[in-house]
């Protein structure tokens, strides 16, 4: 390869590297974001090996010593910063929880929204489908899952659903909704862990979880109990339904990797990627935690299903407000 064909193939590393030297040099390193910090080291790595190879084939000629003469600059400037660097620290627990994750979900925005229309919208059609044509719901609910909503639809208390009420409902049965408790934790696994498999095994995740979503969905409409299905699934539900999206954003980041590592080593993409997949990770686990308190303390009580709803409302609202928060300026972020 000629020395300009080598310069044109890696010039956009060497431009990205320079660039995120001077952002250093200028703003310190506290202005690097955790995936710049990282990719920065990736870059240096890279560049190192390009000088190396552009020392053995191209030093012979005057634009070869002039690209040496580049890149070693480069590289100089580039170790100043990576090395000066404090040794990293592990996240202190009360830092990530209070502004790591919110910050993780922050920048990878664009992924979790992917994978909540992944969920959502096969949900949609199953719901419509199902309304439709009740017939339908055996394509997307097991049928002993179907024979259940049945059986407690029938058994439904219309008149009283007040505190004194002892209703047996839909879906307010323990076994069910610990069982939904634990399909949610298995999706969301799974989620994550399939964005090895380029994608393909995330996508249909969501996807099945979504159908299943909509399809009981759909059930509880067509048997008329959507009120208290609704109280039942809703408080904690809007929390697990969001972690599983943000576990399915952490699987498609990995996927996006390894479709398209832009400028970086497919490695070195993928490293990054699983960063930013295992905080994404830790705050699903955070987040079902609390779904699950909130379904084991909240949900069996014979409350109002409109207070149910409520709550679950005031949970949306905080979720929002969490996800939101930003670091305070001039506070370092500690570091992975």
């Amino acid at each position: 390869m000629k020395a300009e064909r080598y310069v044109a193939a890696h010039r956009a590393g060497w431009k990205r590297l320079s660039d995120l030297v001077d952002k250093a040099q200028k703003s310190r390193l506290t202005s690097l974001t955790d995936g710049e910090l990282h990719e920065m080291g990736a870059l240096y790595r890279r560049t190192s090996s390009d000088l190396a190879r552009a020392q053995t084939r191209y030093a012979n000629t005057a634009a070869g010593r002039d690209l040496v003469r580049s890149l070693n600059d480069l590289v100089l400037r580039a170790h100043t910063q990576v090395y000066s660097a404090p040794a990293p620290q592990p996240f202190h627990a009360q830092d990530f929880v209070l502004f790591g994750f919110p910050a993780a979900f922050r920048r990878n925005w664009a992924a979790i929204m992917a994978a909540a229309s992944l969920m959502f919208l096969p949900g949609l059609f199953a719901y419509v489908s199902t309304v439709v044509n009740p017939d339908t719901a055996k394509m997307f609910v097991p049928i002993e899952v179907i024979q259940e909503v049945q059986k407690r639809a029938q058994q439904k208390i219309t008149t009283g659903w007040g505190g004194n009420t002892n209703y047996e409902g839909l879906m307010s049965s323990p076994g069910i909704s610990s069982a939904i408790m634990v399909n949610n934790i298995k999706v969301s696994a799974k989620a994550a862990a399939y964005g090895v498999t380029m994608g393909i095994g995330t996508g249909l995740v969501l996807i099945f979880n979504g159908l299943m979503l909509g399809g009981l969905s759909g059930m509880a409409t067509v048997y008329h109990t959507d009120l208290l299905y609704w109280a039942v699934i809703l408080p904690h539900g809007i929390i697990e339904l969001t972690a599983i999206a943000i576990a399915g954003g952490a699987g498609l980041k990995l996927a996006g990797a390894l479709y398209a590592p832009g400028h970086l080593p497919r490695r070195d993409a993928l490293r990054l990627a699983g960063n930013e997949a295992i905080q994404l990770v830790v705050g699903v686990v955070m987040m079902l935690v609390v779904a699950g308190i909130i379904e084991g303390f909240l949900t069996p009580l014979p409350l109002p299903p409109l207070l149910k709803i409520g709550f679950a409302l005031c949970t949306a609202i905080g979720l929002i407000a969490y996800l939101s928060v930003k670091q305070k300026p001039g506070v370092a972020t500690k570091r992975a």
